[in-house]
């Protein structure tokens, strides 16, 4: 019983965050594909990937921008990738090694973001593109 209050809890906690999120004014034209951004992701259903601390965030890769304000996204996890899987690759940047999830790509507005991270080498996204345009 009092797991169900906890979860209760976060949601109504990533609400309040959630409705701050959508106030920011959105940063026209600040982001670019390959960069590495931390994002308030939020608090999700069932097995979609939930955002952590107050901020309910985690690094996501900018995958593709669809306009000023618009983007794909694929969250990031320091979790080892599936060996041999087309669903996941294992990259390293910056002496952190981290896994992109291609089943959580997701089309967020661009004032989820909070700050900038990092940028992943070229080689690194065309071999996620690659990987991705196989899967779809």
């Amino acid at each position: 019983m009092d797991e169900d209050k906890v979860i209760i809890n976060e949601f109504d906690l990533w609400n309040i965050r959630k409705k701050e999120v959508d106030e920011r004014k959105s940063p026209n034209g600040f982001c670019y594909e390959r960069e590495i951004w931390w994002c308030a992701i939020g608090k999700n259903v069932g097995s979609e990937e939930n955002g952590k601390h107050e901020n309910f965030e985690r690094p996501v890769l900018i995958f593709r921008i669809f306009g000023p304000d618009t983007l794909w996204i694929i969250p990031l996890t320091t979790r080892p990738a599936i060996k041999e899987s087309r669903k996941e690759y294992e990259f390293t940047c910056n002496g952190i090694t981290r896994t992109a999830d291609f089943a959580q790509l997701r089309l967020i507005s661009n004032k989820r973001l909070l700050r900038y991270a990092d940028i992943i080498s070229y080689e690194d996204f065309q071999i996620i593109r690659r990987y991705l345009k196989d899967l779809i």
